[in-house]
């Protein structure tokens, strides 16, 4: 029988002990603490301080608040708390601690969801989530499985159920299919553009406003439209294969199922304003409409004219948003990011290692006096040390370190075939100012050793808040635009606050995807831009984000829809990660026809949050990462872009040197991280690496289980290439 020992020590963060109570010496008294420890666990998570807020805060948001006033929360949390919550002279929950009934009351029934004047406050409401969109969709539209009887075709059922087919892959979003443990997007993420940006409010679902997202999301709804449910351009489903291809017809004779809903009236407008009231809930601005009924007016008979007018609402912010829109007279700003500047091409990759490399074993000391600091190493690192022999040796080239020589791990070869052009930063993480064990919990705003906070704080490098909502990547570009340096930035990997603009809110990021870009039907690529054209300063700010997110979409597909059918020199690995890297050079040699003189690309390869089996994990990712990175540089080597790049390497912290009970590591603090380039003068270990790993008195950087306090501040990693970029 197995037992789950929860061990409580302030100085480990393993998971417990597993135990065998077959074996001798463990049995009832095991079992009784066990249980004990587990209930006391329990306890300590359930009445924490935090648990109301987290709660009231977050199903708040998912209800359609993305800013929920400190008021609004603290009714809920009272709700909670006390599991007591009246409204008028009807009371909810039942006076218990933690009442979900009461604390689902205190939401939908406070003044701040219900109070009709908010629809006209600009700073109230939310993005709705893609998924949400497409239920909302089928459901006010009378979705139903309507499979045709077609002869010489396979017999399928009649009550065949909705098939929504990789949604996530289409739209970012599906049940159960979250890309990690924090969901699809963050509770505290701020957009990248948009009127939410300068006055600091969060939109956690504009996270999912990407290209390839926003218009498979609505290629996706427009095909459900004119096709019913099926593949068809880009549709939300498989092929059912019963029609050899795609009809626009009226008849939906290759589909699973079609919308069925039949808008009440006689006249077009009845039928448009009925067809706004389902989709947006009556908030439909007139501009909108009058656009919509005229785009229309020249279909050829009423149900074609239906079609036309579902799928113009559902390019309008207010389908994609809970805010109201009042449009200006003004066509909305695209950025022009041509220019006449002499300056060279350069461009800065930024290769974030997702989840907290284990990097004391991607750069390892090697040989070292006076001090054995490869004995010490061996020493806390027990079974998850190298040997000396799997060790690739270079030298530091820094008598600063403790060590003449350390060694790459044995898997990631190019970074010493490539070591006269690469550099190591030894011991380098988040810092505010010059931190010890005893000061560090000094820090300003930084939450230590947790996965979002320490990424979020790093992609952004503005520990004191100077520049809310920005990231250091879109600082450095909106510098470069505004000093008429025309720039580009590029996230292969979602949307990434790393690249958020800067103050001028320049240049907006070109998000993208690994598998390159879907195939967009350009038909109504002018009637999106007028149905999302600019909106006045009191307009919903959600709606504005949108309506932002959306036309620099289809300004952006049409700028690269070419750029990706161009062949590579060299092969790379099939595999995302270097698919990632594919694609920022082919977007490097695309530079010339941007007409661009920098760029900056975001490229991601996650698993590195290895708390048990940390060894084969390393290995298998840095073989990966290793191969592609090597494709990478042959191509830039064959384009003669290899001087005009450098790639940075970051990843949210490093992991303690202590192992855990499974072969794994702990979340740490610092860590050891590369550069590399045509144009770097390598072949050193900078910043400094410890010398010693374990906590004590005589150890002013080293925490509990070997978590080190970061010696090199991120800033450092930045200042050079910033300068040689800039």
């Amino acid at each position: 029988m197995l037992i789950f020992h929860i061990v409580l020590a302030p100085s480990h963060n393993n998971p417990g002990l597993i135990a065998n109570t077959d074996l001798p010496g463990v049995g009832e008294q095991t079992l009784r603490d066990a249980q004990y420890e587990t209930e006391a666990v329990l306890e300590q998570y359930v009445y924490h301080d935090n648990v109301a807020p987290f709660l009231c805060t977050r199903i708040t948001q998912r209800l359609g608040n993305s800013n929920p006033s400190p008021r609004y929360v603290a009714s809920c949390v009272e709700a909670f708390r006390t599991g007591s919550y009246s409204s008028g002279s009807v009371s909810f929950g039942d006076g218990k601690y933690g009442s979900l009934e009461a604390m689902a009351a205190a939401i939908t029934l406070d003044e701040e969801a219900t109070d009709p004047s908010l629809t006209v406050d600009p700073t109230h409401g939310s993005i709705r989530e893609p998924i949400l969109k497409v239920l909302s969709l089928m459901r006010s539209m009378e979705y139903k499985t309507d499979i045709p009887d077609v002869p010489d075709s396979p017999a399928m059922s009649k009550d065949f159920q909705v098939r929504l087919w990789q949604m996530d892959q289409k739209i970012g979003q599906s049940p159960h299919e979250f890309p990690t443990i924090f969901s699809f997007f963050l509770a505290d993420y701020v957009p990248d553009s948009g009127p939410a940006l300068p006055a600091g409010l969060v939109s956690p679902e504009a996270k999912l406003a990407t290209m390839p997202n926003t218009l498979q999301l609505l290629s996706g709804m427009w095909s459900l439209i004119k096709y019913g449910l099926s593949d068809c351009d880009n549709g939300f489903s498989t092929d059912p294969g019963l029609s050899p291809e795609c009809r626009d017809n009226g008849r939906f004779e290759g589909s699973y199922g079609k919308l069925f809903y039949q808008p009440d009236g006689a006249t077009s407008v009845e039928r448009a304003t009925d067809l706004a009231l389902l989709l947006t809930a009556g908030r439909l601005n007139d501009n909108n409409l009058a656009t919509i009924m005229d785009a229309c007016a020249s279909q050829p008979d009423e149900a074609s004219e239906v079609r036309c007018m579902q799928q113009l609402i559902v390019a309008t912010p207010e389908f994609h948003s809970t805010n109201t829109v009042t449009q200006s007279s003004k066509d909305r700003f695209s950025q022009a990011a041509t220019g006449d500047s002499p300056e060279p091409y350069k461009a800065i990759v930024y290769l974030y290692l997702s989840g907290g490399v284990d990097s004391f074993n991607l750069l390892a000391p090697h040989t070292c006096a006076p001090i054995d600091v490869y004995d010490r190493y061996r020493n806390i690192r027990g079974d998850v040390g190298l040997d000396r022999e799997d060790l690739l040796e270079i030298p530091a080239n820094n008598p600063a370190q403790p060590c003449s020589s350390f060694g790459i791990h044995k898997d990631f070869k190019i970074l010493k075939d490539l070591y006269d052009n690469v550099n190591f930063i030894a011991n380098a993480g988040l810092l505010f100012r010059p931190a010890d064990t005893n000061n560090y919990e000094d820090e300003p705003t930084i939450q230590l050793f947790a996965h979002n906070t320490m990424e979020a704080e790093t992609n952004r490098d503005d520990i004191e808040n100077v520049y809310i909502g920005t990231g250091v990547g879109g600082r450095i570009a909106d510098t470069l635009t505004q000093s008429g340096v025309p720039t580009n930035t590029f996230s292969i990997y979602g949307e990434q606050e790393f690249l958020s603009p800067g103050v001028a809110g320049e240049p907006s990021p070109y998000t993208l995807h690994h598998r390159g870009l879907s195939d967009f039907n350009d038909e109504w690529d002018e009637m999106i831009k007028k149905l999302n054209n600019a909106t006045t300063s009191d307009s919903g700010f959600f709606a504005e984000t949108y309506s932002s997110k959306v036309t620099g979409a289809v300004i952006k597909h049409k700028t690269l829809k070419n750029v990706f059918d161009a062949s590579t020199a060299t092969e790379f690995p099939d595999n995302k990660w270097a698919a990632q890297l594919k694609m920022v050079s082919q977007l490097m040699q695309s530079a010339p026809a941007r007409g661009v003189k920098r760029d900056i690309f975001f490229v991601r390869q996650g698993g590195y949050d290895t708390h048990k089996n940390v060894a084969p994990r390393l290995a298998e990712n840095f073989s990966i990462m290793n191969a592609a990175l090597e494709a990478f540089v042959e191509e830039l080597k064959a384009l003669q872009l290899w001087e005009s790049a450098v790639i940075l390497q970051f990843s949210e912290f490093g992991r303690t040197l202590s192992p855990n009970t499974g072969d794994g590591t702990g979340h740490g603090w610092g860590g050891n991280h590369f550069m590399l380039g045509g144009s770097i003068k390598g072949g050193k270990v900078l910043g400094q690496y410890p010398s010693d790993f374990e906590e004590g008195e005589d150890n002013p950087i080293a925490l509990s289980r070997g978590r080190m306090v970061p010696t090199t501040p991120w800033d450092a990693m930045w200042k050079g290439a910033a300068e040689w970029f800039g």
